[in-house]
């Protein structure tokens, strides 16, 4: 990956429906070098999707929670672990899930309608659970930062 990769990169995770062409006048290259390049990129899952980013508020996902999730480890670690992954890549309130090291196993970020529906996620996903040892959730007072932009250091000499 050369500072042209890394520059239309720049561009795209800011705004992927610019056309080609402006990408091309910013980087320095011909329109279809830089079409190579983002065949190439999508090809080689540097660039992962092209999404939409919706607004939670306006389709009514008001509520945003992190919760601190600590399995049982009675049963063999691995399959606890395995089993919770697959409960939470099937739940759509699910928005991140992250395996951590520390005081929790996973860390998730939730999105809900509401306390009422957060309360009925709980219900179903730990508190039924028997693999769940604790769990802990921070309501999210207000969005301070969320981007979607990784940082693009250009690789030194």
């Amino acid at each position: 990956m050369d500072s042209f990769d890394l520059k239309i990169l720049s561009i795209v995770q800011r705004d992927n429906r610019l056309p080609t062409e402006k990408i091309a006048s910013r980087v320095g290259l011909s329109p279809s070098a830089v079409q190579r390049r983002l065949k190439r990129l999508r090809e080689e899952r540097v660039i992962e999707a092209d999404v939409a980013i919706v607004s939670p508020e306006t389709i009514g996902r008001r509520l945003t929670v992190i919760v601190e999730v600590t399995l049982e480890q009675e049963r063999p670690l691995s399959f606890v672990l395995d089993e919770f992954k697959k409960l939470m890549l099937a739940a759509p309130e699910v928005m991140q899930c992250y395996h951590v090291t520390g005081n929790a196993d996973f860390i998730l970020i939730i999105m809900a309608k509401d306390m009422q529906e957060y309360e009925a996620f709980t219900r179903r996903f730990f508190i039924e659970n028997p693999s769940i040892r604790r769990f802990q959730t921070s309501v999210v007072v207000s969005k301070v930062k969320s981007g979607t932009a990784i940082p693009l250091i250009p690789e030194q000499p």
